[in-house]
């Protein structure tokens, strides 16, 4: 009778100390430690990823990449009135914000073989050397064919199919298939 009564002292000792336990490491984060800019990497990176899925999904990454070509302004993310849906995105997740970025747009090279990459950002080229090395950096891909249509003026109006735009920046990567390149559009925010 008394081995059972220490028996079971000893089961409801252990239940406490385990639910203890729980309870503690509940109340405490046990993830690593990061430091404030870390935190602000990790959070730029998940604005940085949004914007660029809800413009996939909603079309405007694709005419934001249909609107680009060589001899056009590079697309700012001010709100002018002539801006894309894409550049008003940019605008408000990240320009109201005080944050900067750099937009790519990387595509293939006119042999298939190279991939070309383009800065389409309102960073010049010089300030591109400036960013952290701790920015974050988001990635989307968008698929353009023979018969997708450019966007012209103002980019509201659509244009001739993008296989007889001369001056579109991605060239046809591969003129004996429906596709026309594949752009990988790279958000760098910082």
């Amino acid at each position: 009778m008394r081995g059972q009564a220490y028996t079971l002292e000893g089961v409801l000792a252990a239940i406490v100390v385990v639910t203890a336990t729980v309870y503690g490491l509940s109340a405490v984060d046990t993830g690593p430690f990061q430091t404030g800019t870390q935190q602000r990497t990790a959070e730029l990176e998940g604005r940085a990823s949004d914007t660029l899925s809800l413009a996939a999904e909603t079309g405007a990454l694709h005419n934001a990449t249909a609107c680009y070509s060589v001899g056009t302004p590079t697309l700012t993310g001010n709100w002018t009135g002539s801006s894309t849906e894409f550049e008003s995105m940019l605008n408000r997740t990240f320009d109201n914000q005080g944050d900067q970025y750099n937009l790519y747009f990387r595509y293939w090279d006119s042999d298939a073989d190279t991939r070309q990459t383009a800065l389409v950002s309102q960073d010049s080229p010089e300030n591109v050397a400036e960013r952290p090395a701790d920015a974050a950096v988001a990635t989307e891909t968008v698929t353009l064919t023979d018969d997708m249509s450019a966007r012209i003026g103002d980019c509201s109006a659509t244009g001739p199919s993008l296989s007889a735009v001369d001056e579109y920046f991605a060239p046809d990567a591969k003129p004996d298939s429906i596709v026309y390149n594949v752009v990988e559009v790279r958000l760098v925010v910082w």
